[in-house]
């Protein structure tokens, strides 16, 4: 098991998605792929963690750490199964690494508004990237012999 994969199954386990509320809502299901669904469900979480009244930028870090081994994960599939439109899903995870370090430069603690913000932004950019690209990756693993 690699180190990224442990990582997802240790915040799977760890973070209590059952039964929070979600700050906009309960997610509906990403992805038929299991583990790609319970991915893009904590990554949810944190972001209305970040959000939240009170909350810390180490929320960001948790997001910024979580996001990276979910990107690994998939970009490993990715080229395990020669996936053809590889280079423009990683272009879009490096994307979204970009926004998330740019707002981490910053390394006061961001006020209730600018966190509200910056969970709405990402929240959006996540929702078009599952609904959008990663919905192709979803259809490609899925009809590999690969799951």
């Amino acid at each position: 098991m690699t180190f990224a994969k442990f990582m997802s199954f240790y915040w799977i386990r760890h973070m209590n998605t059952a039964k929070k509320q979600c700050i906009f809502g309960v997610m509906e299901k990403t992805s038929d792929i299991i583990w790609q669904d319970a991915q893009h469900q904590v990554l949810f979480e944190l972001l209305d963690r970040i959000a939240e009244e009170g909350s810390a930028t180490m929320v960001l870090h948790q997001l910024e750490f979580y996001a990276e081994s979910h990107f690994a994960i998939e970009e490993q599939y990715m080229e395990e199964l020669a996936y053809p439109g590889q280079e423009e899903h990683r272009q879009a995870h490096d994307k979204f690494r970009q926004e998330l370090a740019r707002m981490l430069e910053d390394s006061s603690e961001h006020d209730q508004v600018s966190r509200q913000v910056i969970s709405t932004f990402l929240r959006e950019w996540l929702k078009r990237h599952i609904f959008g690209i990663d919905k192709k990756l979803e259809d490609f693993i899925l009809a590999s012999k690969v799951k």
